[in-house]
C-alpha cells in the first residue's frame, strides 16, 4: 500500500510524497518497501549574454524584454539559476548563477542593469567568456 502525505511543486510538476509499505493480513505495516519522496532537481542553468554596446537603443526596451523573459522562469533553490553577462568592448558578469534566489529578485536586478556602451561589439569574446 502507498499513501501520499502531501504534494510538492517542482516547477510545473507536482509530486506526491509519502511511503509504500508491506501490510500483513490484518493490514498492519510490516516494513517500508520504498519511500516515494522526490527531490526537485535543477532544470537548467541559464547565462544570458546581453549586448550592451552603443548599437543597442533604447536601453529601457532591453531591460523590459529581459524582465519579461526572466519573470517566466521558475527560479529557486534546486531549480533554474540565471546569470547575466553584458558585453560591448568588455565582458562583465552582471550577476553569476545562483546569486538571486527568486524570479522577483532576478527581475528587479534586470531592471537595474545599466548599459555598458563602448565602440566595439565583441560577441564571440562574450560568448566564450560566458
Amino acid at each position: 500500500a502507498c499513501a501520499p502525505l502531501w504534494s510538492q511543486a517542482c516547477g510545473t510538476s507536482v509530486f506526491s510524497t509519502g511511503i509504500c509499505a508491506r501490510l500483513d493480513g490484518d493490514l498492519r505495516p510490516v516494513g517500508t518497501i520504498a519511500p516515494t519522496a522526490q527531490r526537485c532537481s535543477t532544470y537548467m542553468d541559464i547565462v544570458i549574454v546581453l549586448d550592451g554596446s552603443n548599437s543597442i537603443y533604447p536601453w529601457y526596451e532591453v531591460q523590459n524584454f529581459l524582465s519579461n523573459v526572466l519573470s517566466k522562469f521558475f527560479i529557486g533553490p534546486g531549480q533554474i539559476q540565471v546569470g547575466v553577462l553584458q558585453y560591448g568592448e568588455r565582458a562583465v558578469h552582471e550577476w553569476v548563477l545562483g546569486r538571486y534566489r527568486t524570479a522577483q529578485e532576478v527581475v528587479e536586478a534586470a531592471k537595474n542593469i545599466s548599459r555598458q556602451e563602448g565602440r566595439e561589439t565583441r560577441t564571440a569574446f562574450a560568448i566564450r567568456r560566458a
